[in-house]
């Protein structure tokens, strides 16, 4: 069998193999217990060694979702292992390995929000880490939520139920385990949803005060409540995510992991030139502290905002940053009719989560209960209290 080097070039510059034609295997040059498989579809890394008569092959991992450097460091455990007869695809390998050589490496190309990710992984870690993959169990893992519930909420229970599945079903998809423990585990009750969205005249407010502070922050803030986005997405934007006639914004990294293209309405089209003639490098919304990055999320603006709303209308109750995309969801929801447009200019995945997002305001809820409960009657009419009263 030949052999080739390992690197990224190589395996980038090998010639494609046309679909219906044999894979081609190589054995890597210096190691002659790895091999790497190019189909027309992927590009495999594994082992093959044969010890005391018997034959050990495995695919370990398809670059590049997996890197070289990963594999190389499961491939050589799994050849020890081998030779000290202790060979067990997944009893061997620990959670915390294959999380920080595979699963991290995935979820940093692919999630924006990465620093949730570590965040979970921290309180995960010192219950699975040094746990072998194959020895996990259902039990195991309801435990530990169990436990985790009685510190959060249990929409944060979920994400950490999340990322493990994300991790187990990992493996199973590298033929490491052959099922996820994760598989009929319910998630908890999620008691955050909200249903905040501003007034008209809390709107007022808000941007006529955002105006007249003029800083980053507050134009930030505007363009979260003009265009729908998340407030992350909007601090982080850059020079070259804009066309040239800012007609569009185009994301390459959202929560979810897809890239997105905004359309640009024109209160963001002002909002958006005001920033880039006072921007001075890549960043639309540049840190006049760090230099070299954007600005950090403007919480103190938005409570400055928040109190003038407060100062101003009686009963006026505390709203977040978030709440400005779901009032956005609201009025396009109310103005259009139409949940799958506002799906669309969110970026939802599933329009379940846009009509967690999407609520209409309560003046128009009351006249459709209104409307709808008088169409049963027709010409009918219900008697009053003083007919009762009279009759009796």
């Amino acid at each position: 069998m030949q052999t080739i080097e390992f690197t990224a070039s190589t395996f980038s510059n090998h010639p494609m193999v046309i679909k219906g034609e044999k894979p081609v295997t190589y054995k890597r040059e210096g190691n002659k217990h790895q091999f790497v498989t190019f189909s027309a579809t992927t590009i495999s890394m594994g082992i093959s060694k044969t010890f005391k008569g018997q034959r050990f092959k495995e695919v370990i991992g398809h670059w590049p979702a997996m890197s070289i450097q990963a594999f190389d460091k499961i491939a050589r455990k799994r050849i020890s292992d081998i030779e000290t007869g202790h060979y067990n695809k997944a009893g061997n390998l620990l959670v915390g390995d294959f999380f920080i050589d595979y699963v991290l490496p995935q979820m940093e190309s692919r999630n924006r929000d990465i620093k949730s990710v570590k965040t979970r992984w921290r309180r995960v870690m010192p219950t699975f880490a040094h746990r072998p993959l194959g020895d996990v169990t259902r039990l195991d893992i309801e435990q530990f939520l169990v436990g985790l519930s009685k510190e959060v909420k249990g929409a944060t229970v979920n994400r950490h139920l999340s990322l493990l599945s994300r991790i187990f079903t990992a493996a199973v998809s590298l033929d490491i385990l052959l099922k996820n423990p994760c598989k009929g585990i319910k998630k908890w009750p999620e008691d955050n949803i909200r249903d905040r969205v501003l007034t008209q005249a809390e709107i007022d407010i808000y941007v006529t005060e955002a105006i007249s502070m003029d800083t980053p922050q507050s134009r930030a803030l505007l363009l979260s409540l003009f265009l729908g986005l998340r407030i992350g997405n909007v601090i982080s934007i850059k020079r070259s995510m804009l066309d040239s006639s800012l007609e569009k914004l185009h994301l390459p990294m959202t929560k979810n992991g897809r890239s997105y293209t905004v359309a640009l309405n024109e209160p963001a089209r002002q909002i958006l030139r005001r920033c880039l003639l006072i921007s001075w490098n890549d960043w639309v919304f540049p840190s006049a502290v760090n230099d070299g990055q954007h600005i950090v999320y403007p919480r103190n603006c938005h409570e400055r905002l928040c109190a003038l709303i407060q100062a101003q209308i009686i009963g006026a109750t505390p709203f977040r940053i978030h709440d400005l995309r779901r009032t956005y969801a609201s009025r396009q929801l109310a103005l259009t009719g139409d949940a799958r447009l506002v799906q669309s200019n969110l970026f939802h995945q599933s329009i379940t989560t846009t009509e967690r997002y999407a609520f209409h305001e309560q003046p128009k809820l009351a006249a459709a209960s209104q409307q709808t409960a008088l169409s049963f009657l027709g010409n009918l009419s219900l008697p009053t209290i003083s007919s009762i009263n009279e009759a009796a």
